[in-house]
């Protein structure tokens, strides 16, 4: 009778063991379904990096204004037959990349190359049922269609000054450029004739040039003609120079006062001086 006793015994646990495995998987979460699309990021930039979540889909498309529609509105296309545009894992395309320049002059709009700065921008995104509805509003669920508008920002806001000629006109005009992509993010100083060089650049913490708060500053070398020339970006040394304070960034909140100088600088940071050149960054 031992051995009956155990065998019904150890069937016993078994079953119990079992029916605590069977339990514990039901415990696990419903399956809730597909992700819809959303649109994540805009770069900005003249030819910005379009990303979203939510999977692949048929068309990328940028028109100007505040409303995505297949138009003569439409500047930028990108489509395939069926639901096959991503990159990767991110889910990201460039604008300007793989352009269907046709469908958007049979649109009636005008593709074009890059955008402008502070124009206004819808960006969109569409799966095959969406798109081939041409975008129609009753077509539309979070599953098959996304988008934004916004106003591209491609130069910071701001006021150039320095030495004036004798008709009153600023020699020498700055502008930064803001070039982001999902890769990276950079500011460029541009200014023209872009052949005018500099032998240093400062960027201080404050609404006029100086030496003090300083987050950014790069030297000529005394043995070294003049030799900064457009464009440089921030952060980055040009060729021939020292960097005197390594760059710490732009902060939120505050003004900035971007300024170069030149060999005939006099060395004074009054706003029209010889040989002196700057831009005041409004703040972020």
């Amino acid at each position: 009778m031992r051995k009956p006793l155990e065998f019904l015994l150890v069937a016993a646990l078994f079953s119990a063991f079992s029916l605590s495995c069977n339990n514990q998987s039901n415990t696990l979460a419903p399956y809730v379904g597909a992700r819809g699309l959303r649109m994540v990021t805009v770069t900005q930039n003249f030819t910005p990096d379009i990303q979203w979540l939510g999977g692949r889909v048929a068309a990328v498309g940028v028109n100007r204004g505040t409303r995505a529609s297949m138009d003569s509105t439409l500047v930028w296309l990108m489509d395939a037959p069926t639901d096959s545009i991503t990159y990767k894992s991110s889910s990201y395309v460039t604008y300007g990349s793989v352009t269907d320049k046709s469908k958007i002059q049979s649109l009636g709009g005008t593709y074009q190359d890059s955008l402008n700065n502070e124009a206004t921008y819808t960006f969109w995104i569409a799966t095959t049922d969406a798109f081939n509805a041409n975008l129609d509003s009753s077509s539309r669920t979070e599953f098959s269609f996304a988008d934004t508008t916004l106003s591209m920002q491609l130069y910071l806001r701001g006021t150039a000054g320095g030495e004036t000629d004798s008709q009153g006109n600023l020699a020498t005009t700055l502008a930064i450029l803001h070039e982001q992509t999902l890769l990276s993010d950079k500011y460029v100083i541009e200014w023209t004739p872009a052949t005018h060089a500099y032998r240093r650049i400062g960027i201080n913490a404050a609404s006029f040039g100086s030496f003090t708060n300083l987050v950014w500053h790069v030297v000529t070398p005394d043995s070294v003609p003049d030799n900064i020339v457009s464009p440089v970006v921030i952060g980055v040394p040009p060729p021939g120079t020292q960097e005197a304070v390594p760059w710490s960034g732009f902060q939120k909140g505050q003004v900035y006062m971007v300024w170069m100088v030149d060999s005939t600088w006099n060395g004074s940071f009054a706003p029209s001086s010889q040989g002196y050149a700057w831009y005041r960054i409004f703040a972020f």
